[in-house]
């Protein structure tokens, strides 16, 4: 059996481009680079976790939800975006337009995401009424999480 030399593992601060989103960041990233072979090695703990905490986020962030959040969110869901598109009554063409922000998100299609999500989530301490009714709702550019013992919790200095 042969095995790879890897160098200590580190804790870092990282983007998290993978999630397709800009502004998210997280912080206690476990790290690691094999000495042989230069192979980098990212750890993101429970992905399950960290990805619902990130559409929590979302789904009661104040303002229009960016084409790259809605994509988030619809792959968060599960869903191509062909049965995307015959769940919510739009094309596949218009869904793709709004995720690469050619089109904006009308607030009908918004609510409609945002409570798909909403009804997925295990736990909700967040009022849906207050959110979209009467615009509530956190106001935030950037999303920075910290890893924790087996989740991932918001800075809120951020």
């Amino acid at each position: 059996m042969i095995t790879k030399k890897t160098s200590k593992r580190k804790k870092l601060k990282k983007k998290y481009k993978e999630s397709g989103l800009d502004n998210v960041t997280l912080n206690g990233v476990s790290y690691s680079k094999c000495d042989k072979c230069g192979e980098e090695y990212y750890g993101y703990g429970d992905l399950g976790k960290l990805h619902a905490t990130i559409a929590r986020l979302l789904i009661i962030k104040r303002g229009v939800l960016s084409g790259k959040e809605v994509r988030f969110l619809r792959t968060y869901l599960g869903l191509s975006t062909s049965f995307f598109a015959k769940l919510t009554g739009y094309t596949v063409e218009h869904i793709s337009r709004i995720e690469m922000e050619k089109n904006e998100v009308s607030k009908k299609f918004e609510v409609l995401i945002r409570s798909l999500v909403a009804n997925m989530l295990p736990d909700r301490d967040y009022d849906l009424h207050d959110l979209w009714i009467n615009e509530g709702g956190e106001s935030y550019k950037r999303i920075v999480l910290n890893a924790s013992d087996g989740g991932w919790s918001v800075d809120l200095a951020a």
